[in-house]
């Protein structure tokens, strides 16, 4: 028996020397944005259980850190607001359903397939058991040809994180020179939400007056920028008639406004179109 014993132990050792001794890790990945923040709150509750089992790290997906660990766990796309990453995975098999711990969890603010397939309990649940993880994480979207994303599913990804991060901002006040959740400007509201998805916007409306390209107002499109005058303000068109802006009218701060009400109607200037256009 003492023999084994010392066999057990040589053997322990020479795994620990070898670094093949393997730690379970639980990623959160997750924007400096209300909703995104908010999920990472519940998770937070949840994993709290698990650090005695569990090396937990956070990583925030706007760093440029971050890229190199979205590509080697094949999440998605790099639009999304929100994942888990567990043992190198964030899908599982439940039951006969397949949930990848990406997006949000459930519907907490946004638009779109911001809603998720997953929940806290499901979270737990795996965690628990994380023989449920699956062998081979969901791969990413191809086109036809499948060699990768193709253009038009990219920029449709862009926009749509674009206008689910401002969506987010519903509500926050007016601050005259605002470019956070404390307050924003009209230029301000817009420069965050481009910003955080990878997209430089300048500061001011006019100097976003001069970006991309004109677009008529039959064409207008979901993601370009409108802009009005007397006096300057700018917001984003969000499609079905409707655009996304700081007002500093009555403090009512970020709200969403048909383009056809009177006051903008009447003051509208043009749009300018960044998204899918080539910058000089």
């Amino acid at each position: 028996m003492n023999k084994l014993m010392a066999i057990l132990t040589i053997l322990a050792v020479s795994l620990a020397l070898s670094g093949e001794t393997t730690i379970s890790t639980i990623e959160v990945f997750y924007k400096s944005m209300p909703p995104s923040l908010e999920t990472l709150e519940e998770t937070n509750t949840v994993v709290a259980d698990f650090t005695d089992d569990f090396e937990i790290t956070y990583h925030l997906i706007t760093d440029s850190a971050s890229a190199d660990l979205i590509q080697k766990y094949n999440l998605p796309d790099t639009h999304f607001p929100f994942a888990v990453v567990i043992n190198g995975r964030y899908s599982a098999r439940i039951g006969e359903e397949k949930i990848d711990f990406v997006h949000f969890p459930l519907f907490m603010h946004g638009i779109g397939r911001h809603e998720g397939n997953w929940s806290m309990e499901y979270l737990e649940l795996v965690l628990n058991d994380v023989s449920l993880l699956m062998d081979e994480n969901i791969p990413p979207v191809l086109d036809d040809e499948g060699d990768s994303l193709c253009p038009d599913e990219e920029l449709a990804a862009l926009v749509e994180s674009i206008l689910s991060d401002a969506v987010s901002y519903l509500g926050v006040p007016y601050v005259y020179g605002g470019t956070d959740s404390n307050g924003f400007d009209c230029s301000g509201l817009a420069w965050r939400v481009f910003n955080d998805n990878g997209i430089s916007l300048p500061r001011t409306v006019s100097a976003v007056e001069t970006l991309g390209i004109a677009v008529d107002r039959e064409d207008l499109q979901p993601g370009d920028l409108l802009i009005f005058n007397n006096p300057k303000h700018t917001g984003i068109y969000m499609g079905d008639g409707d655009f996304i802006h700081c007002s500093s009218y009555l403090d009512r701060g970020v709200i969403i406004t048909p383009l056809s009400h009177s006051n903008y109607s009447r003051r509208y200037s043009c749009a300018r179109r960044v998204l899918g256009v080539e910058q000089d």
